[in-house]
């Protein structure tokens, strides 16, 4: 395969009941207090077995409305801070809009997966399912100041510590 082959992905689901677009977003609300439900298209179904089992999943999906692409972003909006690399951030204006985050699994009842925490909306196609492991712990990643300014804010913001205490890292401060 060269470099300049397309790559094409089909879905292997969809979010039915993900979270909410900003301007429909309840105040106060985070993506911890949103239980969300992904839709496994029947041919896939049998794919699922065993998934049970795992308290996390890592959820692959595709920002299908972002339609923009750029190189570079002040995260979160903010003038505060630096301006970055879009792949020094997990923000949507990708090449390959492309996103991925871990969840905590609440139920699995074929074809459907009640999750918690995933940041995809209502509609997101799904391109992938993966258990998360002990292979994909970190336990004290190093992150830029700004990373570490918002993620304490949000912690205390949004409860993190009681809501999920399986977020950040495992000792504060570096």
């Amino acid at each position: 395969m060269s470099v300049s082959e397309l790559v094409c992905l089909n879905p292997i689901g969809v979010v039915e009941e993900g979270l909410e677009r900003p301007k429909e977003r309840k105040a106060g609300r985070s993506r911890y207090d949103v239980i969300s439900t992904i839709r496994v298209f029947d041919e896939f179904a049998d794919g699922l077995e065993g998934l049970n089992e795992y308290s996390h999943i890592i959820v692959v999906y595709w920002m299908h409305e972002e339609k923009e692409v750029k190189l570079k972003v002040r995260p979160w909006g903010f003038e505060k801070y630096p301006e970055v690399g879009i792949f020094a951030t997990r923000f949507p204006p990708r090449p390959n809009p492309i996103g991925v985050t871990v969840v905590e699994l609440i139920s699995l009842e074929k074809p459907r997966i009640k999750v918690r925490g995933l940041d995809a909306w209502t509609g997101t196609p799904v391109l992938d399912l993966k258990p998360y492991d002990y292979y994909d712990i970190v336990r004290n990643p190093r992150v830029p100041g700004w990373f570490m300014e918002r993620w304490r804010e949000f912690k205390s913001k949004w409860g993190y510590d009681s809501l999920v205490p399986w977020l950040g890292p495992c000792v504060e401060g570096g």
